[in-house]
């Protein structure tokens, strides 16, 4: 045998098989609780409140993130927030994780309804409305995400004309599964 061929079969006698490398996962899902406030304002109504939820979010490649989640509001009745999101965040090696997310959130239950001489009937439905979150104080740390004070704004669109949206996320945790 020639020593080329040497180096070449104890190079792959020492390498690990193909099976045992470890491959790195694209989709990370995680849980996570989070509490703030959802407020939707329109001519004809005003719906929202306090309170709080969880979600699941699936982080792709370390930087893309897939989220939904649920909450249950209180504060101008009952009102349970779901909201579904995409977006991006940016990894900083210290642990910092500023994330922008497009988001279509629904408010569901008790509202406060205006009615005016052109809109004489209440609007049906659930308020509906996109927008984007920005959450800049997010931090990732090993399994575990931490995000503090997220600011969203968004617009939909009742009969009456526009509404908006604003959403604030006093706290969020998260744990990857």
């Amino acid at each position: 045998m020639t020593p080329t061929a040497l180096l070449v079969l104890s190079a792959l006698a020492t390498s690990p098989a193909p099976s045992e490398v470890p491959v790195p996962s694209r989709h990370q899902l995680s849980l996570y609780a989070r509490s703030g406030a959802s407020a939707y304002l329109s001519p004809v109504r005003t719906q929202g409140g306090l309170g709080g939820g969880f979600g699941l979010r699936d982080t792709v490649d370390g930087r893309w993130l897939l989220q939904v989640d649920a909450s249950g509001l209180t504060g101008l009745g009952s009102v349970l927030a779901v909201r579904v999101g995409a977006g991006l965040q940016w990894r900083h090696p210290e642990g910092w994780a500023p994330a922008a997310l497009v988001s279509l959130t629904g408010l569901f239950g008790d509202r406060m309804e205006f009615l005016k001489p052109e809109h004489p009937a209440p609007v049906g439905g659930p308020s509906l409305g996109l927008g984007l979150t920005l959450a800049p104080a997010r931090f990732s740390l090993g399994g575990a995400q931490v995000s503090v004070l997220e600011l969203g704004v968004g617009v939909g669109t009742d009969r009456s004309g526009l509404g908006l949206l604003y959403g604030l996320t006093l706290l969020e945790v998260g744990v990857a599964l």
